[in-house]
């Protein structure tokens, strides 16, 4: 299982101005997203269960709700670096 990210850093720095380094702390938006990851979840058992019911083949918001989390996780270590004349940007997830 992979860890979701923890820290963003972003780096924003034009030619005229000064450079903005911002430090973002994801880590204090889990709590908030496990509660409603937790709802969610219940919510997605019961229309799989219900959709099993009426004899619908295919039901996986489960599945769709895992793999959600799975490609949140995925995203720690990714690196984006952008820059023209005006401006570069450097954005971190940690």
């Amino acid at each position: 299982m992979k860890l979701p990210p923890m820290i963003l850093n972003l780096k924003v720095a034009s030619p005229h101005r000064r450079p903005v380094h911002l430090w973002l702390p994801l880590f204090l938006l889990w709590p908030f997203a496990l509660l409603l990851g937790g709802l969610a979840l219940g919510v997605a058992l019961v229309a799989d269960g219900v959709l099993v019911l009426r004899g619908r083949r295919y039901h996986h918001y489960t599945v769709l709700l895992a793999r959600s989390f799975a490609a949140l996780g995925e995203t720690r270590g990714t690196v984006i670096r952008f820059s023209n004349e005006k401006t570069a940007v450097d954005m971190t997830v940690r």
